[in-house]
């Protein structure tokens, strides 16, 4: 009898059959191979179902989840594939990427040595890759965030398919807020508040942008990053992210750890600070952003705190 998968890696599709064989491939050539493949389509009008079909019938260690429902939503298509992972650890895979062949067994590793009676996270970092244009440059993990207070104004999260986290983490995203802006954030969140995100320093994979892209790019060095960041026209923090953290805030207030649930209620009450006074509270318990206080400050001063 074949053992139970040690990780489960769960793929949202959606009409993105020109990029699946060779991402499926590179799991399927993966120096570790206990995993299982947890797939779900979101109503693909491409080609996309024939190669699950073909995928699912030459490998057993793949599942297509057929239940007819429709999420029209990546992020809600991660959420859904959640609640079929058994193993002892969980990883998202976007359609779209290419594995590098040791990730599974780094992330692994890195992860298994840890205290898994608390949540537990660790990610990798990846190689930028612009399809469209057949050049590999840059990275998607330029600063990685140390505690919760760095990841509060970044309006998203580590990439989901960068993060591996076990079962204590998944008990928690399970039960999620009402509110999420995407999977990734909230996994960022959970990990930070909850337990440890470890950062594994070490490149694995390659991280695909085009023009159908889902998220916003990251690539570029930090200095490329910082500046096109300061010279955007919108808020330092958009509604959508701030609704998601209060909606954690809300949901988790009785199960979050003091220490944090502080630097969340002090993180909310910026919103009715005069805008010295919000500058000064920013500074003085180090809220930062890309794990520095002054390029969060200068933010703020050029452009609007929050829009709702």
């Amino acid at each position: 009898m074949e053992s139970p998968a040690i990780i489960d890696i769960l793929l949202a599709t959606y009409n993105g059959g020109r990029y699946l064989i060779p991402q499926i491939q590179s799991l399927q050539n993966q120096t570790f191979q206990n995993w299982h493949l947890w797939i779900h389509d979101d109503g693909s009008k491409d080609e996309t179902p024939a190669l699950l079909e073909r995928f699912v019938r030459e490998d057993s260690r793949i599942t297509w989840i057929k239940d007819d429902v429709l999420l029209h939503s990546a992020s809600e298509n991660f959420m859904h594939l959640l609640r079929f992972s058994t193993a002892d650890y969980t990883i998202c895979c976007d359609q779209d990427d290419i594995w590098l062949e040791d990730k599974l067994q780094v992330l692994y590793d890195a992860i298994r040595c840890r205290d898994n009676s608390r949540v537990q996270a660790v990610y990798g970092n990846g190689y930028m890759y612009h399809c469209d244009r057949g050049v590999i440059q840059g990275r998607s993990v330029l600063t990685p965030p140390e505690t919760l207070k760095d990841a509060l104004f970044l309006n998203g999260g580590i990439q989901g398919c960068a993060i591996l986290f076990n079962r204590k983490m998944r008990e928690i995203c399970l039960d999620r807020p009402q509110k999420i802006a995407m999977h990734d954030h909230l996994f960022t969140l959970v990990a930070l508040t909850f337990g440890e995100f470890t950062f594994v320093d070490r490149y694995l994979m390659l991280y695909r942008r085009h023009s159908a892209t889902v998220t916003d790019a990251v690539d570029g060095n930090f200095r490329e990053k910082t500046s096109a960041f300061i010279s955007k026209k919108s808020p330092i923090l958009d509604s959508s992210h701030y609704e998601a953290i209060k909606s954690f805030y809300s949901h988790y207030r009785n199960q979050i750890p003091d220490s944090k649930l502080r630097v969340l209620e002090i993180f909310f009450g910026l919103e009715h600070c005069a805008p010295f006074r919000r500058l000064w509270r920013v500074w003085k318990h180090h809220f930062r952003l890309y794990n520095r206080r002054y390029l969060l400050l200068l933010k703020m001063l050029v452009r609007p705190y929050m829009n709702h």
